[in-house]
């Protein structure tokens, strides 16, 4: 492989793109998305097939060590409802059936008799597939994410409020699929695999697909459901920076539930730090991470060039938000 420069020395940590697109900007790489490429975006679609990139969530899926768990709570069910006007201590709020409140039978004819369910969900917004807002790491005494912004001055008692998820805008990009474990011949990665720059040279010119600048990549390491905890195959630094220096991509995501790589011993691609890509990523670059997507379908229909769409939820201070992407060909 020739690679066009070194991607495995720590240059990095001393270069970054702030200031790119103004000292006040929020949105980092995803500048780049204008009118022009979501019309090349769209000239992907020929036949019209949806891939679902999306994991289904449910209580006691598999997530990240570092995320609290997921729960889905009943909140309100036709007969517990309807329990409530048995009992005096219930109050009017919520005692629906009650006489003389709003579906007891003069309201709520017997004929209908509507009832209600409904939930409340507790869960983190790295949960299933999502994307990272750029201020979900921060690195520094001054704890600054990209642009500089610093837990100091932006951190609030309910969140970041600058570079968070409210800022993500909605996508349509071109999106490019780097099988690594189809390249590799394995029906998943080993755990402990760090993909390289140069696994991600390969594995282009293998599939015969070419990165440009713009893309959202992103790289199957072949697990539908990752184990939750850092021990899964990953993504090495000399990667993450291949994809962005030499390729251009504006968004980089993978199928696992955090993507950076850790060895054996728990070491990750860079001596001693806990967190390389996400922090070359996020703070130094403005890109933007994608993680768990589900992309075994896209490996099985040699799906490697589509339209990508995503439009994540506009919630102020979320650190992320989950996401329903697809891919469109």
């Amino acid at each position: 492989m020739i690679l066009k420069k070194n991607y495995h020395d720590d240059s990095w940590l001393r270069e970054n793109c702030w200031g790119k697109y103004g000292k006040h900007d929020e949105q980092g790489a995803m500048n780049e998305l204008n009118s022009q490429s979501v019309l090349k975006a769209i000239s992907l679609i020929q036949k019209g097939k949806i891939y679902d990139l999306e994991t289904e969530r449910f209580k006691g899926m598999n997530i990240w060590d570092g995320h609290c768990a997921f729960d889905i709570l009943s909140y309100s069910s036709p007969a517990g409802r309807e329990a409530m006007k048995n009992s005096e201590r219930m109050a009017d709020e919520v005692n629906w059936y009650k006489d003389g409140n709003w579906l007891d039978e003069e309201h709520n004819a017997p004929e209908y008799h509507m009832g209600l369910n409904t939930e409340m969900m507790i869960a983190p917004m790295h949960i299933g597939t999502h994307i990272d807002a750029l201020c979900h790491w921060t690195t520094g005494e001054d704890a600054h994410w990209y642009n500089g912004y610093t837990s100091g001055q932006y951190g609030t008692t309910f969140g970041p409020v600058r570079c968070d998820a409210s800022k993500i805008p909605p996508m349509i990009m071109r999106g490019v699929m780097l099988d690594i474990a189809g390249y590799k011949q394995m029906e998943s990665l080993p755990d402990h695999y760090l993909i390289t720059a140069e696994d991600c040279e390969g594995c282009a010119k293998w599939e015969g697909v070419e990165l440009k600048p713009g893309d959202a990549v992103f790289l199957r390491n072949g697990e539908t459901w990752p184990k939750g905890r850092c021990g899964d195959a990953g993504v090495g630094i000399s990667a993450a920076r291949y994809l962005v220096e030499e390729g251009g991509a504006i968004l980089v995501g993978d199928d696992m539930s955090c993507i950076d790589g850790f060895r054996e011993d728990g070491s990750s691609s860079v001596a001693h730090h806990p967190q390389p890509v996400h922090h070359y990523l996020l703070i130094q670059q403005g890109v933007h991470i994608m993680e768990f997507v589900q992309l075994n379908e896209l490996a099985k229909y040699q799906v490697y060039e589509f339209c990508f769409i995503c439009t994540p939820s506009k919630i102020r201070n979320a650190t992320g938000m989950f996401v329903l992407p697809i891919a469109v060909v």
